[in-house]
């Protein structure tokens, strides 16, 4: 949706490379049940694609409607259009486009769609399950706590790691997301001192970062991180990474 015809049938190309059918809907589509998108298994949409007349943009159509999509545009973008990123049957890519990344992001909404109501295992204790999400960015404590509160996770916000330090001693959460780059303190020494008080010391915690800079990772780690995940990921990334972290955690 939304794609120039050579670019457009570049990703149909790349689709039959597997069998897949593209279908090109332009910015006036004429097809029955288009609104619905019930003829189609997924969408690609171009979100630097604007709407005419009357007719939406096209990331404003798929952001209505439930259908797995990969959102492909520039960072900018994907920036401004978070909501429609964030779902949980998204996956985004800017360009260029590389075949076989665009094949593995067709792949991983699809099957997302599949696993995701059994991606995460009811909590062991009463009540929802509880996230410290802590990062000084407003787009992506959006985003990730969208995801979150899709599967019905309370998610308490901190801004600086003195914060989410803070928050995890008072409402002992089942799971800290901390963002390496914070002000105040940083998620290193966030994840220090957590782990250095008796209330937190056995709390989960997943490092985020912008940055896939190996010392950081290998630095994570040492001062007792359960996982480290690098920004921009997708929502179907971020839920395992979360599952099999909680589930460890209730297998100590």
């Amino acid at each position: 949706m939304g794609f120039e015809t050579p670019e457009a049938n570049s990703i149909i190309a790349v689709l039959g490379t597997v069998r897949g059918f593209g279908h090109v809907v332009g910015a006036a589509p004429n097809i029955p049940g288009l609104n619905s998108f019930s003829p189609f298994d997924a969408c690609f949409v171009n979100a630097s694609a604007i709407g005419t007349g009357d007719q939406p943009s096209p990331i404003e159509m798929i952001a209505r409607s439930r259908k797995p999509a990969v959102i492909i545009g520039t960072l900018d973008d994907l920036a401004t259009r978070f909501a429609a990123v964030a779902d949980l049957n998204r996956d985004f890519m800017t360009r260029p486009c590389q075949p076989e990344e665009l094949l593995l992001r067709a792949y991983r909404v699809l099957r997302f769609v599949e696993s995701a109501a059994v991606a995460i295992q009811p909590s062991t204790r009463n009540g929802a399950r509880r996230v410290v999400l802590a990062d000084d960015d407003a787009t992506t404590i959006v985003m990730i706590s969208t995801i979150l509160r899709h599967f019905n996770f309370e998610c308490d916000i901190a801004h600086d790691g003195a914060q989410a330090f803070d928050i995890a001693r008072r409402k002992e959460p089942d799971l800290v997301l901390l963002d390496v780059a914070m002000p105040h303190m940083n998620g290193f020494e966030a994840l220090t001192a957590l782990r250095s008080d008796v209330a937190t010391r056995s709390t989960p915690v997943i490092l985020v970062s912008a940055h896939h800079d190996e010392a950081e990772v290998v630095k994570g780690f040492s001062l007792g991180a359960d996982d480290y995940i690098t920004k921009p990921f997708n929502s179907g990334e971020l839920m395992a990474r979360i599952s099999r972290v909680l589930r460890e955690s209730e297998e100590r």
